[in-house]
């Protein structure tokens, strides 16, 4: 869905993907026909979400669609699950037409209370 930002238009897409791999796939295959069918080439594009993405598989297809993984070069993947002691990094934001200038991961009694998994919060720039 298009929302308008500082007067620019940004397509926001919220993905949830399900537990097996197999599943993860198809999903992101139908993401990249919406992208396709939706958004017009170069339009910039936020994907975010739960991918489930246990084992780091689906950074390939998603730079298939177009899409970067927001991440800072150098630093270690954000971790998100579970939220009470997070080990796994199975939340991602994908983007077309920004950069990730910074992550962060609020962490607390307050943040692991509200889900299973913590928020990840990117600060991206065109």
């Amino acid at each position: 869905m298009p929302v308008q930002w500082q007067g620019l238009r940004v397509h926001a897409i919220v993905a949830h993907l399900g537990l097996m791999h197999a599943g993860r796939v198809r999903q992101v295959e139908r993401i990249a026909a919406f992208i396709e069918a939706e958004v017009p080439p170069g339009e910039r594009i936020v994907v975010a979400g739960d991918f489930n993405d246990w084992g780091e598989k689906l950074d390939a297809p998603m730079r298939e669609i177009g899409l970067a993984r927001a991440e800072l070069p150098g630093a270690t993947l954000p971790r998100t699950f579970p939220s009470r002691v997070p080990v796994f990094s199975l939340d991602r934001i994908y983007t077309r037409g920004f950069e990730c200038r910074a992550l962060n991961v609020p962490r607390g009694p307050a943040w692991s209370r509200m889900s299973d998994h913590l928020p990840l919060v990117a600060e991206l720039e065109m």
